[in-house]
């Protein structure tokens, strides 16, 4: 009997641990074991030889040549070292070194490399998380295996981040969510078994990642999430607070600054608030993209958000983190005014219900997006405690997508939606149809102070948040839950 009831429990242990497939593999389930001098996870925090260690971190792009590690060719300089020393001095603990730019080559020499420049990182007193090449082809997926194993005995490689943003880099378009899972739980396995004391995890973006990469189901680590904006960014760390379901930190946030049309003080007074509010919210990291400006950057965003400029002089002399870490989080931090209207859209309000379509009890957390007829324009919105939402837009919503962590997503489209005019507008002629983020001059919100108390950057009139024109209601949406 005895034995009978030890092959129960194992059959029963190996089961709970299968893939989602079915397919009979066996993936550890559980964190990797604290070991000594590498950085793990405990009670949903980093530990560091016993201690909380918080990553203060600073995103820095690179590529291999040959045997070594070399800058971005629009950083100034190209001793790696030598940008590791200066990053240290700034007050960084950490670095995320971009390395998903790769071509096919020689996988020994790029071990080697690679392992060279974690070896320069901790010489400079920083702990690399690496971002590499998303192992989807049999190439790459081998190269990765080898990776892990060739830099499995390093502690100051803190963490492997396996994909940067699928919202806009997964090459499969409309992925099913547990097929992202399905991934994502091999990924990790490779992780367990190759580099059994270092952190997995992906890099997420805007909350419309629950569409398709639902951070709540992914098996990773602890979530590292992109945000960018400051109309957005305290909206979207808000929601990931509350609804991914596992340790997080911010991976990714900046603001561009040229000193022309956005001073560098600027830059600096948004680091300060954007930490202090990531902090609060339970974040237990921070990143800022990048060490250096992009000249050829796509837009202004990319090109003006390094902490040096173009020619590779520091833009702001304080050291950024000295008197931020002395700062104890806002317990009551409100949730943002423009949470459910983030870009004071004024022209539409859509309400509607998200609800288990199991239970019929209302879904909280639920992230709804609507988009114009030609799709140039998508604004997103999100449930309350009641499942209710209300989504605010300046062009009629046409296609909609609805999803929440761990639940099905509905996709449709409705073109007769009834409208009442409260207000009496001219519902043909309605003022900044395209309006949208990259377009939204957010200076007019910004408010700093010339000292060194903390400072609001964001000083919102809930008049620009509510105001509607056109009202309509969308019904009852149902989800399922996984």
């Amino acid at each position: 009997m005895k034995k009978l009831l030890i092959a129960v429990a194992l059959c029963a242990a190996l089961v709970s641990c299968r893939d989602g497939a079915g397919n009979g593999r066996v993936y550890n389930d559980s964190l990797p074991p604290v070991a000594a001098g590498y950085v793990g996870l405990a009670d949903d925090h980093f530990v560091l030889d016993g201690e909380e260690w918080f990553p203060r971190m600073l995103n820095y792009k690179a590529f291999i040549e040959g045997d070594r590690v070399v800058p971005a060719p629009y950083y100034t300089g190209n001793d790696v070292r030598e940008h590791f020393d200066t990053i240290a001095a700034w007050g960084f603990n950490a670095v995320r070194v971009c390395l998903d730019v790769m071509g096919e080559g020689d996988s020994t020499a790029m071990f080697s490399a690679t392992r060279r420049m974690v070896q320069q990182a901790d010489s400079a007193g920083l702990h690399v998380m690496l971002l590499i090449k998303t192992p989807f082809d049999p190439y790459w997926q081998s190269y990765t295996k080898g990776l892990l194993r060739h830099l499995a005995d390093m502690p100051a490689l803190w963490a492997y981040d396996f994909m940067n943003e699928p919202l806009y880099f997964d090459p499969v378009a409309d992925r099913d969510k547990m097929d992202a899972v399905r991934l994502v739980e091999e990924w990790r396995h490779w992780v367990r078994i190759y580099a059994p004391h270092q952190l997995f995890t992906v890099a997420t973006a805007e909350p419309i990642e629950v569409f398709e990469w639902d951070p709540s189901m992914l098996p990773v680590d602890f979530i590292e999430m992109h945000t960018y904006h400051p109309l957005r960014v305290l909206s979207e760390m808000w929601w990931y607070s509350h609804y991914c379901g596992k340790p997080w930190m911010v991976g990714e946030t900046g603001l561009p600054a040229d000193n022309d049309s956005v001073p560098y003080g600027w830059q600096l007074d948004f680091m300060a608030e954007t930490y202090f509010a990531a902090v609060s919210l339970g974040a237990i990291g921070y990143g800022w993209w990048e060490f250096q400006d992009n000249p050829d950057g796509v837009n202004f965003e990319a090109q003006y958000t390094g902490l040096r400029d173009g020619r590779g002089c520091r833009k702001n002399r304080e050291h950024l983190f000295r008197y931020w870490m002395c700062l104890g989080p806002d317990e009551n931090m409100p949730i943002p005014m423009n949470y459910s209207n983030m870009l004071a859209y004024s022209n539409i309000m859509l309400t509607g219900e998200v609800v288990d379509k199991a239970t019929g009890k209302p879904v909280e957390g639920a992230v709804v997006r609507g988009w114009n007829d030609d799709w140039s324009v998508g604004m997103n919105t999100y449930t309350d405690s009641n499942g209710r939402f209300t989504l605010y837009s300046n062009d009629y919503n046409v296609h909609f997508e609805v999803s929440a962590p761990g639940m099905s997503r509905q996709k449709f489209d409705r073109r007769t939606i009834h409208y009442s005019n409260p207000m009496g507008v001219d519902a043909k002629n309605l003022p900044d149809r395209q309006r949208e983020y990259q377009q939204i001059d957010y200076r007019p919100y910004l408010r700093f102070a010339d000292s060194a108390d903390m400072l609001v950057f964001l000083d919102l009139d809930s008049s620009h948040f509510f105001r509607h024109s056109l009202e309509g209601d969308m019904g009852i949406i149902k989800l399922k839950r996984y």
